[in-house]
């Protein structure tokens, strides 16, 4: 037994025709059939497999598994039956492998640090009336939460004149002006 397994005959088994189609109930599966069969799922996992192994098992197309006389469900079936002789817990010793894969070419992430002399963009002419106005707010209403400040703050912005909303626009444009120029000079 101990990982071994009879590749010598294939067995057909007992067939069941059903009305949709015709189940093999009891077939052998010899090794290169497994090994087809993990070849075959390893083919159709997703190319960024990050996901636990039962989330990645629950979205594979096993009908895309399915190969010689083997249908979907045979494979799924089959694949259960492998899965639970092996072990889904991995060693200290491999843990240690993968730490000191991880600290040699460590994750880098998608977000990269943006550059010392990078200009900083200018704020909106919302957030400047945020910020200006949120201190005060503050201090007048501290039983209020920041969401609660921050919903009362954009609705008295909405509700502004165009001539009180215009200065906060104006300062907007020169910054934004001003950070076009940098941009340019940075590049």
């Amino acid at each position: 037994m101990n990982g071994e397994m009879d590749a010598s005959t294939k067995d057909q088994g007992e067939i069941i025709v059903n009305q949709r189609e015709i189940i093999v109930v009891n077939q052998v599966w010899t090794q290169d059939d497994l090994l087809n069969l993990l070849e075959a799922m390893k083919v159709n996992l997703p190319q960024k497999d990050l996901a636990k192994y039962k989330t990645s098992e629950s979205h594979l197309d096993w009908e895309k598994v399915a190969f010689n006389s083997f249908t979907g469900e045979m494979c799924k079936q089959k694949w259960n039956e492998v899965s639970k002789v092996i072990r889904k817990f991995r060693t200290l010793t491999e843990l240690i492998f993968d730490a000191q894969d991880f600290i040699k070419n460590p994750y880098k992430g998608k977000k990269l640090k943006k550059h010392p002399d990078f200009p900083k963009k200018p704020l909106t002419p919302y957030f400047r009336f945020f910020i200006e106005k949120r201190a005060k707010y503050a201090k007048l209403h501290p039983e209020m939460s920041n969401l609660d400040l921050t919903k009362i703050l954009s609705m008295k912005y909405r509700g502004l004149p165009d001539k009180k909303k215009k200065k906060y626009l104006e300062d907007f444009q020169k910054d934004k002006e001003t950070f076009g120029h940098s941009m340019s000079k940075f590049r």
